[in-house]
């Protein structure tokens, strides 16, 4: 069985980033990563948004993306990841409304 499920409100004006994250001295799929978000919106105000990777839910098999809806945010100031290994990494210049890769330490 298959299912299809339909966003009515695609063009809500909302923004996202997906991200993918690839262990080097952690675990390949960053089981236990933590991922920190700094935003602001077009008036300046600031925001978070905190997510842990994890394995997975219980609807169909997990791909271990993260997709982290930003609301009206229209500039990710700072992105964090604590890996599992301890090591903080800054990733700069990310755009909003994007899937990246990171690679840990890289």
């Amino acid at each position: 069985n298959k299912a299809l499920f339909e966003n009515p409100n695609q063009n809500n004006g909302n923004h996202w980033i997906a991200l993918k994250l690839i262990g080097e001295k952690s675990n390949r799929a960053a089981i236990g990563a933590k991922i920190k978000i700094s935003l602001s919106d077009v008036r300046g105000q600031k925001s978070m948004r905190y997510r842990e990777v994890n394995s997975g839910g219980s609807f169909g098999a997990s791909s271990l993306t993260q997709n982290i809806g930003l609301g009206k945010n229209n500039k990710i100031e700072k992105l964090e990841i604590i890996w599992p290994s301890g090591k903080s990494q800054l990733v700069t210049d990310v755009t909003k409304d994007q899937k990246i890769v990171v690679n840990e330490g890289k």
